[in-house]
């Protein structure tokens, strides 16, 4: 089995000669058994962000709790639930790390991990190598009710 543990990051903001800029953000990533799944997917390189602990919305972050959950289906048509997501706006038109989660009665299991848009088939031979990673459900659950309160107390 693996572990899952959560931890913040931080995304430091830039701004470029044009006025162009990157928003600073602090983020949650996800911790499997020790590694960072934010770097084996190359997330940071390709400026994605986890999902959690940035989005203003907390009840929209509540829901993807639900999401990986498996309490609700996945936001995305695809049926499969973004990982890392644009810093700027979230948005699954910038592009997403995505993954399937797989919910039963003792196990969770994030596999088939892509790169995904909202105009495009998910490419899933950029992370042919990583995952599937196995959760034990009740230890999951209560990594992600932690997260829960800590969205909804900020």
């Amino acid at each position: 089995m693996d572990t899952l543990t959560l931890e913040y990051r931080h995304r430091p903001g830039e701004l470029f000669v044009d006025g162009l800029s990157k928003a600073e953000r602090k983020h949650i990533d996800f911790i499997v058994s020790g590694q960072s799944l934010g770097q084996l997917v190359s997330a940071f390189m390709a400026d994605r962000i986890g999902i959690f602990g940035w989005i203003p919305d907390k009840w929209h972050e509540n829901d993807r709790v639900d999401e990986f959950l498996g309490l609700i289906p996945p936001e995305l048509t695809t049926g499969r639930t973004s990982f890392y997501v644009c810093p700027e706006c979230g948005d699954i038109g910038c592009g997403a790390i995505t993954a399937k989660i797989e919910v039963t009665e003792k196990q969770v299991i994030w596999k088939e991990f892509g790169y995904e848009t909202n105009y495009s088939a998910p490419d899933l031979s950029r992370y042919q190598e990583v995952g599937p990673f196995i959760f034990e459900r009740t230890v999951y659950a209560k990594t992600f009710e932690k997260l829960r309160r800590l969205i909804l107390e900020r």
